[in-house]
């Protein structure tokens, strides 16, 4: 490959990766905003909201948040955070929100449970929804999403 062919290829990929990236802000934005509308003006977001407080699972800061799925073809999904006491210090396993991974995986569950079990760790769930920006159509599958979402918030409180 010559050097003004290998110069064309590291524009290309240059101005693809900008274009990504200001195609991910705007779907950030779009989503951050449909999170918002549904908080302050979705009765029935605000309904399930309450309701978690009532049953006594007042909803952690953040716990609707956007994020970019990837290829993973979904609107939202739901998962638990674990706060994690070892001893005298407190360790947080919550996922960084710019991360990826959505939820931690099966593996590292059952380990955090088993370390529970053997009184090497105590856990606490606390609900995390998630939406795929970039998957969303409009405001109203948003709200759809964070509905369905907070059900299972509501569920888990039981």
């Amino acid at each position: 490959m010559s050097t003004t062919d290998s110069s064309t290829a590291e524009k290309i990929a240059a101005r693809e990766r900008q274009e990504k990236a200001e195609k991910d802000k705007k779907d950030r934005e779009r989503c951050d905003k449909f999170v918002q509308k549904g908080l302050n003006w979705n009765v029935t977001v605000q309904f399930l909201l309450e309701r978690l407080v009532q049953l006594g699972c007042p909803p952690p800061p953040g716990l609707i948040r956007c994020v970019d799925c990837g290829d993973k073809q979904a609107a939202a999904g739901f998962g638990v955070v674990e706060e994690i006491e070892m001893g005298t210090a407190l360790q947080s396993s919550s996922r960084d929100p710019s991360k990826k991974s959505c939820a931690q995986t099966q593996q590292e569950i059952n380990n955090l449970l088993a370390d529970q079990r053997d009184g090497k760790a105590k856990l606490k769930l606390l609900p995390e929804i998630f939406l795929c920006q970039q998957h969303l159509r409009d405001e109203t599958h948003a709200h759809e999403a964070m509905v369905h979402e907070l059900i299972h918030a509501v569920d888990m409180c039981r």
